[in-house]
């Protein structure tokens, strides 16, 4: 496979928030809307009360998401067929260049500018867009704290760094190999791994994986850390979940 369908695998799998794909390869732990990682995301999305400067913005930003989750739906089923990725990387493109004008012509799209779900959805075809991630990752690391969700930095973080070909912080990132199965790319501390996501508002790694799976993707477990490793593991068991993972909605 070439480096730039590894590239494109990298950049879409992290995220996923299509509905539920293809044949569930396993059962996973009921959801904990209790977990910290959920109160954190909670926090985040919870836009009672908030107003915001550019809801003309906004909508346009929405439509784009709407864009760009339509062209994905298939995406579990089809990570191997080529017809679709050109597809989807040409529809990824267009969208891109809508977004470059939005970030040339507004700045980033914030918390205060366009709501929660406006910078949720800016941030979203950013992660789809490799020309972008940079640009976009110093304006996010600038803004003022609550701005740009925790859990879309950490992600996009991600991406910026293994596209500079370095370790990943949060085990957000897989590779789609030739088998067609989804590797974990390598990541700078595994000790802490999970601390971090749940600060950032994501799942346990364990947790993310097996909803993946559940979702129809085919993961490399080898490549997981060690204790990930197994579908089995006590980790899944003593850290559930909490609110709605992205697999099962829409943001």
């Amino acid at each position: 496979m070439s480096n730039r369908r590894t590239r494109f695998a990298v950049l879409l799998l992290a995220f996923l928030v299509t509905p539920a794909l293809g044949t569930a390869q396993t059962s996973c732990p009921p959801l904990d809307t209790a977990a910290a990682w959920a109160r954190v995301n909670r926090g985040w999305a919870n836009e009672a009360g908030l107003r915001w400067s550019n809801d003309s913005l906004r909508r346009v930003l929405l439509d784009l998401r709407e864009r760009d989750q339509a062209a994905r739906v298939e995406f579990a089923a089809r990570a191997t067929d080529t017809l679709y990725i050109r597809t989807l990387m040409a529809r990824d493109s267009a969208l891109s260049a809508q977004m470059t004008v939005i970030l040339d012509r507004f700045g980033l799209p914030t918390r205060a500018m366009v709501g929660a779900k406006g910078s949720d959805a800016a941030l979203l075809i950013v992660q789809h867009s490799a020309s972008l991630q940079a640009r976009v990752f110093q304006l996010a690391r600038a803004a003022q704290p609550g701005q740009i969700s925790a859990e879309r930095l950490a992600m996009l973080e991600d991406r910026v760094l293994v596209q500079q070909g370095k370790p990943q912080r949060y085990g957000t990132q897989f590779s789609l190999a030739p088998d067609g199965r989804f590797a974990f790319a390598p990541t700078s501390d595994t000790t802490s791994l999970d601390a971090l996501r749940i600060a950032a508002g994501m799942p346990p790694l364990a947790q993310y994986v097996c909803l993946l799976e559940e979702n129809g993707m085919r993961v490399d477990r080898s490549t997981l850390p060690p204790r990930f490793r197994t579908s089995g593991d006590p980790e899944l068991q003593m850290n559930p979940a909490g609110i709605v993972f992205p697999a099962r909605r829409r943001p």
